[in-house]
């Protein structure tokens, strides 16, 4: 395609405009040196089999900005042209001068991490959490930049959650009992709260090696409805009462409070004292005892969004067609149709840091100096997003606060609204965000150009956005048929994503390197399809938003400032109840960044 040659073409102009003031930078980075491989657990197994650092730039005096990027990315592979590798390790050069610019030391290394048999993401993080450690000793560490696909920590948590609703549960004689409304009962429950928790890697003196659960483990269920009410605090005889086991491995699992069952008695024993196991003492002395995080992490990978048809299912000049199949075939499923494309993959991250670069050299446009806020279902977030700017206190421009039949026509139209602060707020989960159902006809004809999705009609598939869009789904086909039609305006833009589960990985319960594993993940087809440069998002289904985020900008502070200022705001609240009670205090935990986490609030040219 046309668009591939010129890509390419930018990719060789960057690479002989670069690599020549980036090769005086290489040499090889003592911490590194001596610090791989990484072996967490003395397996003779490595989490992090090695480290080289590719270049470096800024005053040694400054913070540190380490940016690891995948070996794999940097290494030369079949099918992968030589040109578009080199183009993206030249920008990772130019992003290293761009960091030290900013006022920052930046180091860039490659980074290549156990890939294998063994499930063990959370083990292999704790190796690159040691990595981070290892800097931090010896030099003011800022955060880290991760580009390509690594590991996520999961996080499983159990808290001794009081409610109050309606309940089921057997009573003495195994016979299931009704209890009305506003019925008051402990429910203690292991619960998979994060699919991505980067505070891991963030919270550098955190006790979290000891919260990380390797092979299968069961961690028990109680729940319990007490013989009276004076017993909710810390137990006693039960009305109804249910113990089982739940089974997880590889998560880390943040237990606060402990009971103790007598099933014989039929009694439950609480204890709220025995908690927050991963924080520090200095943690403890706040009174909301929640970890906090020491640096900023952020990643920025494209390997989820970097799907293509394959070849049968693309016409001579790269796009999708229709394809028959012969009456009583099967219609093939999305997962054989399209395959990965490691070259879109690179090419994704070269634009990425393209655009990057442009932000914080040529700022924005007036006409992009603006906050947008679009939500169905959820309230509006506008109010929140003038905090960011003095200027923005009394902003209310048409179309940059959508909340009424809000469809995808709608949002299309929002995106191509230039703006630089926005918030999307829907009802969602790791593969979309949900809107209202939308007219694809009309939705495709605004957008212009060849649908990238697939629909069945017949004995066929055609390509067509209704399947994939009709039911009002924002997601990787929506954004990736964007940006192949240029259906956007190149104005970037920071997002806050409030919608549930927005950055989870589909696919999360498979180990990292399963190709399946973060496939068509909705906000990371947003950072890599539309023109965005950092999310800040939540991994869990739940109901809050980061406080003190558009006022941490406002001050000139970058996102990831504003991301580690909602976790010290948390821990000052001065009662649980404030922060979520015992379920929510520690909902900080659930949100991470995808992007940049180094940007500020740009200079308006």
């Amino acid at each position: 395609m046309i668009s591939a040659v010129i890509a390419s073409v930018r990719s060789t102009v960057v690479a002989l405009s670069v690599l020549l003031v980036g090769a005086s930078l290489v040499a090889q980075s003592p911490v590194a040196e001596r610090l791989a491989p990484i072996d967490v657990d003395g397996d003779g197994k490595a989490e992090v089999r090695s480290l080289q650092r590719i270049a470096s730039a800024g005053d040694p005096a400054s913070s540190l900005v380490l940016v690891l990027v995948e070996r794999r990315l940097l290494t030369p592979r079949k099918g992968i042209a030589a040109a578009r590798r080199d183009g993206l390790r030249a920008r990772l050069h130019r992003l290293g001068q761009d960091l030290a610019d900013a006022g920052c030391r930046a180091e860039v290394l490659s980074v290549d991490v156990y890939s294998g048999p063994r499930h063990q993401d959370g083990r292999t993080v704790l190796g690159i959490r040691r990595l981070l450690q290892a800097y931090a000793g010896k030099v003011e560490l800022a955060g880290a930049l991760l580009v390509g696909h690594f590991p996520d920590a999961k996080l499983v948590r159990t808290c001794n959650w009081r409610k109050k609703c309606r309940v089921s549960l057997p009573d003495q004689n195994g016979k299931k009992v009704a209890f009305p409304g506003r019925t008051r009962w402990l429910r203690r429950v292991p619960e998979l709260v994060a699919h991505k928790c980067d505070l891991v890697l963030a919270d550098l003196d955190g006790h979290w090696e000891k919260r990380y659960i390797g092979e299968p483990r069961g961690l028990e269920r109680v729940e319990a409805v007490f013989a009276g009410a004076e017993h909710l605090a810390a137990g006693g005889p039960c009305a109804a009462l249910r113990v089982s086991q739940m089974t997880y491995r590889d998560v880390f699992h943040v237990a606060d409070g402990a009971v103790t069952v007598d099933r014989h008695g039929f009694t439950v024993e609480i204890d709220d004292t025995i908690r927050d196991h991963e924080c520090t003492d200095l943690d403890r002395k706040s009174r909301n005892s929640i970890a906090q995080p020491e640096i900023a992490i952020s990643r920025i990978d494209a390997r989820g969004s970097a799907w293509s048809p394959k070849p049968e299912f693309l016409d001579s000049d790269g796009q999708p067609r229709r394809v028959a199949f012969r009456n009583g075939s099967k219609i093939p499923r999305w997962n054989t149709v399209w395959q990965p494309d490691p070259s879109l993959e690179l090419r994704l991250l070269c634009e990425y840091l393209d655009r990057n670069h442009d932000y914080r050299t040529k700022g924005i446009p007036p006409d992009a100096h603006k906050p947008a806020s679009i939500a169905w279902g959820l309230g509006s977030g506008i109010r929140s997003l003038r905090r960011a700017d003095a200027s923005w206190a009394s902003f209310n421009e048409p179309g940059y606060d959508v909340s009424k039949k809000v469809d995808l026509q709608e949002l299309v139209a929002w995106l191509r609204r230039p703006a630089l602060l926005r918030t999307l707020r829907a009802h969602s989960n790791g593969r979309f965000a949900a809107f209202a159902r939308t007219d694809v006809n009309a939705l495709e004809k605004a957008i212009g150009g060849t649908p990238w999705s697939f629909t069945r009609r017949g004995n066929a598939l055609v390509p067509s956005l209704r399947s994939a869009c009709r039911a009002g789904h924002a997601n990787f086909f929506l954004y990736r048929t964007l940006w192949e039609n240029k259906a956007l305006p190149s104005a970037p833009y920071v997002l806050l994503h409030t919608g549930c589960e927005s950055i989870s990985p589909p696919n999360h319960q498979r180990a990292f390197d399963d190709p399946s594993y973060g496939a068509r993940q909705q906000a990371e087809a947003l950072l890599f399809y539309t023109p965005c440069l950092a999310i800040v998002g939540r991994a869990k289904v739940f109901y809050d938003e980061p406080r003190g985020f558009s006022e941490t900008l406002r001050r000139g502070g970058t996102v990831g400032d504003a991301w580690r200022r909602y976790f010290a705001i948390e821990a000052t609240a001065k009662t649980w109840s404030r922060v979520g009670g015992d379920i929510g205090r520690k909902r900080s935990y659930f949100w991470s960044i995808l992007g940049d986490w180094t940007l500020r609030m740009p200079a308006v040219k």
